[in-house]
């Protein structure tokens, strides 16, 4: 019997293959050496087994409703539950592990929707704990909202359940970046398949790079030494005034690159640019290596001689696709979710890698990740092990039956259209990051935004940015420690 990892890598292949056929309306060309060391690679992986953990222990809840405070912000609750089957492979997955979960366990989940923003949920969620009300058991809402929540004093401590088990696939290495010591108090793991779809990948123009002789470097980046130098090279002959008037303008024009000031986050984590870490305590703060960080806003900016920022024409969270979909940039820095809804009709052939390396000392590839955080409020604490057994359920009916449909449904809209293709979306799977260092941007004042604000700024400088940052994000980082000492001491 296939393991889960087996499974989802056959689906790799299988999906890929076959959405090439249909697409093409032929078989495609045979490519013996990618093939082969695609097979190979392939074979490796299958002849590693991976134990399937089990979920928390069946146990009847007596038909409790978990009571999710959410909104219809960006529509992120339809990631984690589905209230119907629609026909969509994705929402019926969701909707079928939604269903085990309920039938397993004799519960509920209760969608509370609070508005269209996500503004309403931080305040309901504040205002109930602060009257003593029990009304909701989770939060599902805004990352950087979550936090300042949490830093409210607001949440329960994650950790205080042993219910949950942080060794469980389902649960990835940002429980431990928001372990703050020892304590958690917002989380994002695979109770949806949000750390998936809110991930951050290269899209590149295929047609794009034949036309201009530009080979993606495969060999190079499945041995680790794919770099920003790379990319430079790839972009620096790419702008084009395609109307002729002299001015490089969006929409009318040929660009290298496009990314918006969201993507500019994450694009600064994948090149390292963390700038917060832990202590030997288990406590938050601040690691500036400024060397690293001006070699870092230096190499965004010379990419960016030959790239745009698409925020300011109304398409933020479209992360510039529509014009990558029109043929008019050759890399596009785009959010998973984005591409089956902008790029399932495009004719533009594309592949999707991950963001290069920084430099040869960065030794892993990072793939900056957004996700929607959830909490358990303090008011919820009579209930506290219930909320964490349908959560824990969750998470694992959401790892082993929806994450595999996902995967088959975005290479069934072209996320992929080689085996190399695929082979590389198993590097960005592996390696994403949920950043503690965007969590707690507003405590230390932008740091973690400096590809953002000083590519925006008209002045200025790394140097002088952090010198005029540091104290009072030194200072702020030390009230969040201040805050979990004291929550830890009143228990």
């Amino acid at each position: 019997m296939k393991t889960a990892k087996q499974r989802l890598i056959s689906m790799f292949l299988v999906i890929l293959l076959a959405g090439n056929m249909a697409a093409c309306g032929k078989a495609p060309e045979p490519e013996k050496d990618t093939n082969t060391a695609t097979e190979t690679a392939v074979e490796e992986t299958m002849e590693t087994e991976e134990q399937i953990i089990s979920g928390p222990a069946k146990t009847d809840l007596g038909g409790y409703e978990m009571r999710v405070a959410t909104s219809y912000w960006e529509n992120f609750y339809k990631i984690l539950y589905a209230e119907e089957m629609t026909g969509e492979a994705i929402n019926d997955a969701l909707y079928n592990a939604n269903v085990a979960v309920m039938d397993t366990y004799n519960c509920g989940i209760q969608l509370m929707m609070l508005g269209n923003g996500f503004g309403e949920v931080t305040n309901a969620v504040a205002n109930a704990v602060k009257a003593g009300s029990d009304e909701y058991d989770i939060s599902y809402n805004h990352d950087c909202n979550t936090v300042n929540n949490a830093i409210a004093g607001y949440h329960l401590d994650i950790r205080s359940s042993d219910v949950f088990n942080f060794d469980a696939p389902w649960w990835t290495e940002t429980a431990d970046r928001f372990t703050v010591d020892g304590r958690m108090y917002f989380a994002s793991n695979y109770v949806s398949y949000s750390p998936l779809y809110l991930g951050m990948v290269l899209c590149y123009n295929k047609d794009l790079a034949e036309n201009y002789g530009i080979e993606i470097p495969y060999e190079d980046i499945f041995a680790g030494n794919w770099y920003m130098e790379d990319m430079i090279s790839m972009v620096q002959d790419t702008n084009v005034d395609l109307n002729g008037d002299g001015t490089m303008t969006l929409g009318e024009d040929q660009f290298g690159f496009v990314i918006n000031d969201l993507g500019m986050v994450n694009f600064q984590v994948s090149l390292g640019g963390s700038v917060l870490g832990k202590d030997e305590n288990g406590f938050l703060q601040l690691s500036l290596n400024e060397e690293r960080l001006y070699t870092m806003v230096e190499t965004f900016e010379k990419l960016m001689e030959f790239g745009i920022d698409t925020t300011d024409d109304g398409a933020r969270t479209e992360y510039g696709l529509r014009y990558f979909s029109e043929g008019q940039a050759l890399f596009d820095y785009v959010q998973i979710v984005r591409i089956p809804l902008q790029l399932h009709d495009t004719d533009v052939r594309y592949g999707t890698i991950p963001v290069p390396k920084l430099d040869e000392t960065q030794e892993n590839y990072i793939s900056g990740a957004y996700d929607v955080y959830w909490a358990i409020p303090k008011t919820a604490f009579n209930q506290r092990d219930t909320v964490a057994v349908i959560l824990e359920a969750m998470g694992h009916h959401c790892y082993y039956e929806v994450l595999p449909v996902v995967y088959e449904t975005v290479l069934q809209v072209r996320f992929s259209d080689s085996p190399l293709d695929a082979k590389t979306y198993e590097i960005i799977r592996d390696s994403m990051v949920v950043d503690a260092g965007y969590a707690y941007n507003e405590q230390n004042k932008g740091l973690g935004d400096l590809a953002r604000i000083l590519h925006r700024s008209e002045s200025g400088s790394l140097a002088s940015f952090i010198a005029g940052v540091k104290t009072t994000s030194e200072t702020g980082v030390e009230k969040i420690n201040e805050t979990y000492r004291k929550m830890a001491a009143e228990g």
